[in-house]
């Protein structure tokens, strides 16, 4: 049985930096062969779970890689960015929306208390919109 092949500190950072930039689907098998084309080193994945940071370099990356593929990533179109943009639009219109639907709601308050504090109301609409005292703050 041959010997396990050495890996350096330098082919190790290497390695890990290949994880870290690594695109696509991530398995041992495709790992150990981008290694043997960029590195000239015909490895086995048993060698490489040996070393605790590509070990844990690969189960990060793996972990990153579940559920968003980069196929996923890479087809945000320009569609998408205008829907997002007009999302945005729509929240400043609704902000917007709510506070003149407030000050309408505060200027309804205002004409129904002042409606309350006058005894002999004779159709004056001028004495219901008139500012409070409370509205000056």
């Amino acid at each position: 049985m041959p010997a396990k092949p050495k890996i350096t500190e330098e082919m190790q950072f290497r390695i890990e930096k290949m994880l870290w930039d690594w695109e696509g689907r991530l398995t041992w098998a495709l790992l150990t062969q981008k290694i043997k084309i960029e590195l000239g080193l015909k490895i086995t994945r048993q060698t490489l779970e040996d070393y605790k940071g590509i070990y844990n370099a690969y189960r990060t990356k793996k972990k990153s890689l579940r559920g968003a593929t980069p196929q996923i990533e890479k087809a945000i179109t320009k569609k998408d960015v205008d829907l997002v943009l007009q999302v945005k639009k729509l929240q400043a219109d609704v902000e917007i929306r709510n506070k003149i639907i407030n000050e309408q709601k505060r200027f309804l308050q205002r004409i129904l208390q002042n409606a309350a504090e006058i005894p002999a109301f004779k159709g004056n609409i001028d004495l219901l919109i008139a500012e409070r005292p409370e509205d000056k703050l």
